[in-house]
């Protein structure tokens, strides 16, 4: 019992003693003010108006700025209306497509065939000159195996040199495409590529 009561006298000086040191360090007042200032609310920052300048100057390189006549780089309501009034894509009906693979697959027929030939009808990406696709089958039988310039010839026995991708089995768009631009090839189109030569369309 004598022990008991020993343990809380001791326990009640150390509560005393912490008590004590407490209050010497003001802590339960400093936690009581963090408090109120986490609940104040913080006064709303006002945004100031931006000032817009009807005009504002143009900056100009000095590779330009002693010319006598300016350009104007800036975009006007009246270019903006005509991108909008460009052309839309015109796309081919399936009928028009499986017109065009027929009259090709015709024209396939009737070429010599010691020469290896292949039908490649036309989205309107490849007629646009976007990089052409070679089926890989022919690409790898018949094509060089790296990156090569070749020669289609058309009609008329006019040349273009096309670059050759071997890795995406394709002619790349920088050739392709003058090709595309001078027959006017269109979305639908079906053209038949005759090699003639180990690196040479007709």
């Amino acid at each position: 019992m004598a022990e008991a009561n020993s343990y809380e006298e001791q326990r009640r000086r150390q509560v005393e003693e912490n008590k004590r040191k407490l209050e010497e360090l003001r802590l339960h007042r400093l936690s009581m003010a963090v408090r109120v200032a986490a609940v104040k609310p913080m006064p709303a920052k006002r945004l100031k108006p931006r000032n817009r300048r009807a005009n504002p100057p143009i900056r100009r390189s000095g590779r330009i700025a002693s010319r006598s006549e300016q350009p104007d780089y800036r975009i006007r309501k009246s270019d903006r209306n005509k991108r909008a009034e460009l052309p839309h894509p015109v796309y081919a009906t399936n009928e028009e497509r499986a017109y065009a693979i027929t009259k090709a697959e015709e024209l396939k027929k009737q070429l010599d065939s010691h020469y290896p030939t292949f039908v490649r009808p036309l989205t309107l990406s490849y007629a646009a000159g976007g990089h052409l696709h070679i089926m890989r089958q022919f690409s790898k039988r018949y094509l060089p195996w790296c990156d090569e310039i070749i020669f289609l010839v058309d009609e008329e026995g006019v040349e273009f040199q096309v670059l050759y991708r071997a890795h995406s089995s394709g002619l790349s768009t920088t050739g392709w495409k003058p090709f595309a631009i001078a027959h006017k090839l269109a979305d639908g189109d079906c053209l038949v590529f005759q090699l003639i030569e180990r690196t040479k369309f007709r």
